[in-house]
């Protein structure tokens, strides 16, 4: 473990940034389920079928729990 903090503080920063950039693009390809709350491809257009409970779901459907 002497090692991790042998490491220069830039590379901490380079990580806390990947972490972010990670993160968000995640962030628009999947949401939640407003339903069952699992995770589930974003729907662009239209309305897609949650792969678990079966109910439609639309990206600007918001949770109501």
């Amino acid at each position: 473990m002497d090692w991790v903090l042998s490491l220069s503080p830039l590379t901490y920063v380079l990580a806390a940034v990947a972490v972010v950039v990670l993160t968000g693009g995640y962030k628009q390809r999947y949401q939640r389920c407003p339903h069952c709350r699992r995770i589930v491809p974003r729907a662009r257009r239209g309305w897609l079928r949650c792969r678990t409970c079966g109910r439609q779901y639309h990206r600007t459907v918001w949770l109501r729990r």
